[in-house]
């Protein structure tokens, strides 16, 4: 079911890799979701992992001040071919719509704009997502409360092309929490939140969107990942233990039959994020204040329930949060140090360090204040993951 609570949520993010594509420096970014005028807080990623502001950019547009956790507060990108990146946010200047997708250039850390979807887009639901193609030819934005997902074309100078929209509502009239686009740019697999996942065709040369087909689960399932090679997606779930759910993409994009696994000692794995190297699955345990790991077999899709772990709880849950949420983490090897956005009475970011095989830990000097946010739910990392 959806969750209309104004509830913590944690996101875990990548750490950077090093190529020549990116800047030598690397950034964390926060989504601070304000309501009155949105802003981006910019740190830098020092060495051990460490983190400095540097930089607070105005967004003229309003975000959604608290939203429940699920996947769809992943609402920053980083794009793949330029160094740009991408935010969503929830409605227009002076509460107006439409909902926008802001961009920011990293090169110079300045807005180049905000580039909004149709007239009737709106994030105030819980949001808008967004998932890029990896070409970086198009950009899909979740619209949570009109229920819709727009295609961008993204243009030279980090700027975005409205083009189309569809409705997109789950088989229990749920919005679209969670989505990702497989390595090949051919489909876009979404879950619903609503116990109902789908995916999408989207049209090489439009970028248009066409539902493949929609299918009921056990669980209310939330965040989403796939793997490198496009053959597995996984799903978080809103169960009352920490559980993920893996299915099969097939060829025509539909998705096979999921099956669940347990995922450490947690509660509630409303997302998921796998490691760069794809032999650990992270969630975050949103009721418990934890995070849990568990080894993954790329190949088989299988979840290595048995040699799972757990965080110990989390730096002032049940003091400052109320639940923890989204995950991602690093570009390479485990990805480790993971960070967290904590949302609570002081606005943070957490940083977990990850021991192989299966050990997590708080870091030392964690969480880092984040002063422009009063309820942190969404972090980004410039550069992402590869894949």
């Amino acid at each position: 079911m959806q969750r209309y609570l104004k509830i913590l949520t944690i996101m875990i993010v990548l750490t950077p890799c090093s190529t020549t594509l990116f800047a030598a420096t690397r950034y964390l970014v926060t989504n601070d979701e304000n309501e009155a005028g949105n802003t981006a807080t910019i740190y830098s990623i020092r060495q051990g992992g460490q983190l400095t502001l540097i930089a607070t950019i105005p967004i003229p547009a309003n975000g959604v001040n608290g939203a429940f956790f699920a996947g769809e507060q992943k609402s920053i990108l980083r794009s793949k071919t330029e160094n740009c990146l991408f935010l969503g946010d929830a409605i227009g200047q002076d509460l107006v719509p439409p909902g926008d997708v802001a961009a920011i250039d990293m090169n110079t850390l300045t807005l180049v704009g905000t580039f909004p979807g149709s007239p009737q887009d709106s994030g105030l639901l819980s949001g808008v997502g967004l998932a890029e193609s990896s070409s970086a030819k198009f950009l899909f934005a979740s619209y949570t409360a009109s229920k819709t997902l727009a295609t961008y074309v993204q243009m030279p100078g980090c700027k975005l092309q409205f083009v189309s929209e569809i409705s997109a509502i789950g088989l229990h009239n749920g919005v679209v929490d969670g989505m990702r686009v497989t390595p090949d740019s051919k489909t876009l697999v979404v879950a619903y939140g609503d116990g109902s996942i789908g995916s999408y065709h989207i049209n090489s040369k439009t970028g248009a969107l066409s539902l493949v087909s929609r299918r009921v689960t056990q669980d209310d399932e939330d965040g989403v990942d796939i793997t490198a090679d496009g053959k597995w997606a996984i799903f978080g779930d809103a169960a009352v233990h920490s559980t993920v759910s893996v299915a099969p993409i097939r060829a025509d994009g539909s998705l096979g039959v999921l099956k669940n696994y347990a995922v450490g000692k947690g509660e509630s794995a409303q997302n998921v994020w796998l490691s760069p190297d794809e032999t650990l699955l992270y969630v975050g345990d949103n009721f418990s204040g934890t995070i849990s790991a568990a080894p993954f077999n790329k190949l088989t899709g299988v979840v290595d329930s048995a040699h799972s772990c757990t965080s110990p709880v989390l730096s002032g849950f049940n003091s400052a949060w109320v639940s923890l949420g989204t995950v991602g983490g690093g570009p390479t090897g485990s990805g480790s140090p993971l960070y967290v956005a904590e949302e609570g009475d002081i606005a943070s970011i957490g940083i977990v360090n990850v021991t192989k095989p299966c050990t997590l830990t708080e870091a030392k000097g964690s969480p880092v204040s984040d002063p422009n946010s009063s309820l942190l739910v969404t972090i980004g990392e410039d550069p992402p993951r590869a894949f």
